[in-house]
């Protein structure tokens, strides 16, 4: 009986913290480019960081830069691929 009741348990938290996941995961939906901003396409072997510091003005940190890329283009993961397109955005440009 007690197993039975902790696999419920078990189970139902299980459940609601997918629903929580899913509820709460990032839009995919990137929002279109503004006139300000650049479209880029990812070579192989760019990273964010070669990136931010390629596209973005001096007085930018390119820790900054990185994070800005990432929030513009809804990426929660640093890692790209090859003719992947980013939106380098108009606060990190020159």
């Amino acid at each position: 009986m007690a197993r039975s009741f902790f696999f419920i348990i078990a189970f139902l938290i299980l459940f609601s913290g997918f629903t929580i996941m899913r509820t709460f995961a990032a839009n995919e939906e990137v929002p279109p480019r503004a006139a300000e901003e650049i479209v880029i396409s990812v070579d192989s072997g760019d990273t964010l960081w070669q990136l931010a510091a390629a596209y973005k003005s001096e007085s930018v940190d390119t820790r900054e830069a990185v994070h800005a890329l990432m929030k513009r283009n809804g990426l929660s993961s640093s890692s790209l691929e090859m003719g992947q397109t980013l939106i380098i955005p108009a606060r990190i440009l020159p």
